[in-house]
């Protein structure tokens, strides 16, 4: 793709700006790597935090196909949705969920200068309103579309595409803020600008990004400098 990090980079013109939801406006993973561990070892299976990392932003078939094969014949799909849910619920229940570091300057920076947003999220409605909730985030974003509401999810580009429709514009006049080559791939479908943000990012990341930041602050700082 583009320019990737740059120290005072300009973003082309855009209208408004579409964020993914886990491991972007919310530090969502950690639980997800607990309980699909803990699910994991009542089949008598350890997951190391590097596989199940690997598993992180993807379709929840993808997820199950990788589990089946890390876990063996022995694997049993509903079952380890059942308790890897209840795992969850039980992180999430005792430790919360953290937004990320510079999301709340984000959002109060784009309500200021009047730029629509919206979140777009593989998670389905009912993970999405939990986090939103348990991230105190559940009034800040006036759109938010779920796997639930379109067709396909990312990597397809329906999420970005109808996150955009919702907020009267196009994609192509959206920056979309990702974490993952999976959602960067869905921006690029939709035609959008593909801004990855990652502390540590892939090589496949930052080749797919048109820019790519290491956090929230520096995108922050990116649209005051876009629009000086």
């Amino acid at each position: 793709m583009g320019t990737n990090q740059l120290i005072h980079p300009r973003f082309p013109s855009f209208k408004g700006i579409i964020l993914d939801m886990d491991g972007l406006a919310i530090n969502s993973e950690p639980g997800f790597i607990v309980a699909w561990k803990k699910a994991a070892q009542t089949f008598g299976i350890t997951l190391d935090d590097e596989m199940v990392r690997t598993l992180l932003g993807h379709r929840s078939e993808q997820i199950e196909s990788a589990l089946k094969n890390a876990i063996g014949t022995n694997f049993d799909g509903g079952q380890f949705r059942l308790l890897a849910s209840q795992f969850w619920q039980d992180h999430v229940e005792k430790h919360g969920i953290l937004p990320m570091p510079g999301l709340s300057n984000l959002i109060e920076l784009l309500e200021t200068k009047g730029i629509p947003f919206a979140l777009a999220t593989n998670s389905n409605r009912t993970n999405t309103e939990v986090c939103l909730v348990r991230s105190g985030l559940d009034k800040r974003f006036p759109i938010v579309v779920t796997r639930d509401h379109v067709k396909s999810p990312k990597p397809d580009p329906d999420l970005f595409l109808q996150a955009a429709c919702r907020m009267g514009i196009t994609a192509k006049d959206c920056l979309v803020l990702e974490d993952s080559d999976i959602g960067l791939q869905a921006a690029i479908r939709a035609e959008a600008t593909a801004v990855l943000v990652n502390t540590n990012p892939t090589k496949d990341s930052k080749q797919l990004a048109a820019f790519a930041f290491h956090s929230l602050h520096e995108v922050a700082d990116t649209i005051k400098h876009s629009f000086t």
